[in-house]
């Protein structure tokens, strides 16, 4: 549900990143359990980070969301939207859950519920994506937890880590999103 500029879920939600978030979006990126599956540039600096920040202010192919957690107001993660192509109906998804003590508690479940409702019902997309490294069967198995199906490999697509690598392709259709909400809402009113 989309509030005051907020995506609303049950024990999270996505606001615009802030200028505020990016001290801890450079801890998180320049963490070394982290990078290990990340496809972008890094190390990063804060310098370099407010420079990035303030490109994409105004790039209306971009979303960029915080994760934070209701209960307590507490940032934890980055996600949102890049490459967002409003003629091809397309735009790829990234997740990244910082705070390691949030980890293993399903919380992208969440993330990823409010992340396809906004594409396929706020900005009218056609196709979700994204990619994976080779590294991360953790990732993968949460996307196809969430309806994400796999596409095929990228086979030596992306140099990250000091070498070529493939990058996994997984994406979910508006057809297919819809219809796992629907049943989604089925099986509740059932349960009731």
């Amino acid at each position: 549900m989309w509030e005051y500029f907020m995506l609303v879920g049950e024990r999270i939600y996505l606001r615009p990143l802030e200028r505020k978030d990016l001290s801890d979006r450079v801890l998180w990126i320049n963490d070394q359990e982290n990078i290990q599956t990340l496809t972008f540039d890094w190390p990063t600096s804060l310098a370099k980070t407010e420079a990035w920040f303030n490109t994409t202010l105004t790039d209306s192919s971009k979303y960029h969301f915080s994760i934070v957690e209701k209960n307590t107001d507490r940032l934890i993660g980055m996600t949102g939207f890049v490459e967002v192509n409003r003629i091809h109906l397309r735009g790829q998804l990234y997740i990244t859950i910082g705070d390691k003590s949030y980890r293993g508690k399903r919380i992208p479940d969440d993330v990823i519920s409010l992340l396809l409702e906004f594409a396929f019902e706020e900005l009218g997309l056609k196709r979700v994506y994204l990619y994976t490294l080779p590294n991360n069967d953790r990732s993968r198995h949460v996307y196809k937890r969430n309806g994400f199906s796999f596409e095929g490999i990228l086979r030596n697509h992306c140099f990250t880590r000091g070498k070529l690598q493939n990058l996994h392709v997984q994406s979910i259709l508006a057809e297919e999103w819809s219809a796992e909400v629907k049943k989604s809402n089925s099986d509740r009113s059932r349960e009731s």
